[in-house]
């Protein structure tokens, strides 16, 4: 599976957050970064973690890995 991270960090959190490249709730193209191919949400996690601290899955496509703030 195909994941992207957000450019822009959630207002409340920081988080930036994980996304499927599927997913119906990520952001424009123009907002994302593009991590590749990954067998796992938690393994695309830690490739998002190169490029911003604080990431957070996506309640709706990276919910194992969503973590409630």
């Amino acid at each position: 599976m195909r994941y992207l991270v957000n450019k822009n960090a959630q207002m409340l959190t920081g988080d930036h957050k994980l996304h499927k490249d599927n997913c119906k709730m990520k952001p424009n193209y123009e907002n994302t970064v593009e991590l590749g191919e990954f067998y796992n949400s938690d393994v695309a996690q830690c490739e998002a973690r190169k490029h911003y601290l604080n990431v957070n899955g996506c309640k709706y496509c990276c919910n194992e890995i969503y973590l409630k703030k």
